[in-house]
């Protein structure tokens, strides 16, 4: 490993040393019955005060997956109202749905032996804020805590101790979650180095407007590692520079992002920040065709609206131009080599069939 290298992952782990919670009193892995186990977290707490939990399922100690939960995200006081547009609970039993890489009967998973840690998520910054901002609703003011980086850590402080001697790591994560995955792979990378790594965003390329104060509000910068190469990064395009800064801080690792051309819920936010919808997808193109000029980065353009694939059956069924997302994700586990791919007509279905 370059000498370079090595200081800055040094770096990393002494910057991250001193924000984590205590986990204590939270059981060891070694403690966990099969399937997946709710874990709260003493002091941590959702946006609204409620109490936090994550959730751990034991698998081949050597093979993990560090999976951040999606669930919206909000800035102001139109979002961040009761009922607006993020999760701010994290509920018992809202995992049980989930299907894709959480289906383990499924003889096609090729994570269906992974331990996994699922970053639950319920902070409305997409895991990356550290701050308390007050906004105003219909019935008063009223304070939002924005701390996915407190309880991230703290879960990313039991994964740790639980699992030390990772050799295949995926840190990946869906919608917020992608945010999340990129933004803390310096941290879990810091702690496994020699780990064979995939990084993976499902339907979160983060096409924001210029000038968008959202990352201010949630205190963003704060929380990023303190190298030049973070403090670079263009706040109007974050997302990119997050992949295009880690992939050449970790050449050896391979990054990919899934996403389809109309993701609804992208083009979504993407107009609660003030943008013209249509916008979007040339944003999305634009972070694409930079980040595929990397040497360690992959894209998966599909056709469509539909948002997110890892957690939902579509991981087995989506297709374009032959190209079965299973086998290009799959790929991607197993470090083969795979191309990019991108839909040609995006709007027309396709499916694989046996």
């Amino acid at each position: 490993m370059k000498k370079s290298l090595v200081s800055f992952l040094l770096l990393v782990l002494l910057f991250t040393a001193t924000v984590v919670l205590a986990q204590d009193s939270a059981p060891t892995v070694a403690d966990l019955a099969e399937g997946i186990t709710t874990i709260p977290v003493a002091g941590a707490t959702c946006a609204r005060g409620t109490p936090y939990s994550f959730a751990a399922r034991p698998g081949d100690p050597e093979k993990l997956m560090i999976y951040f939960q999606g669930g919206g995200a909000c800035w102001n006081d139109l979002t961040c109202r009761v009922g607006g547009t993020f999760d701010d609970v994290v509920e018992a039993g809202e995992l049980d749905f989930y299907g894709g890489v959480f289906d383990f009967a499924n003889a096609e998973n090729p994570l269906a032996d992974y331990s996994m840690v699922i970053v639950m998520y319920c902070t409305g910054d997409v895991h990356i804020g550290d701050a308390v901002a007050t906004f105003t609703g219909g019935e008063g003011a009223f304070d939002i805590d924005f701390k996915g980086v407190v309880n991230t850590r703290a879960v990313l402080d039991w994964t740790f101790a639980n699992y030390p001697d990772v050799t295949n790591l995926i840190v990946a994560g869906t919608s917020a979650g992608a945010y999340g995955a990129i933004y803390h792979t310096p941290t879990i990378l810091a702690q496994y180095p020699d780990a064979q790594t995939l990084v993976f965003g499902d339907a979160g390329v983060g096409v924001t407007v210029a000038g968008w104060d959202g990352t201010e509000t949630w205190n963003m910068t704060a929380n990023l590692p303190d190298a030049p190469e973070f403090s670079d990064i263009n706040m109007d395009d974050f997302t990119t520079g997050l992949y295009a800064v880690n992939s050449a801080l970790f050449p050896e690792v391979r990054f990919a992002e899934y996403t389809t051309a109309a993701d609804e819920v992208q083009v979504g936010f993407y107009a609660f920040q003030g943008a013209v919808p249509s916008g979007w997808a040339a944003g999305m193109q634009a972070s694409f065709d930079t980040l595929n000029a990397l040497d360690n980065f992959n894209s998966y353009l599909a056709w469509g609206s539909s948002h997110t694939i890892l957690a939902t059956p579509l991981l087995y069924s989506m297709q374009v131009g032959g190209a079965r997302f299973l086998d290009w994700f799959t790929g991607l586990v197993n470090d083969d080599s795979v191309e990019n791919i991108a839909c040609s007509d995006c709007v027309a279905e396709e499916f694989y069939t046996p």
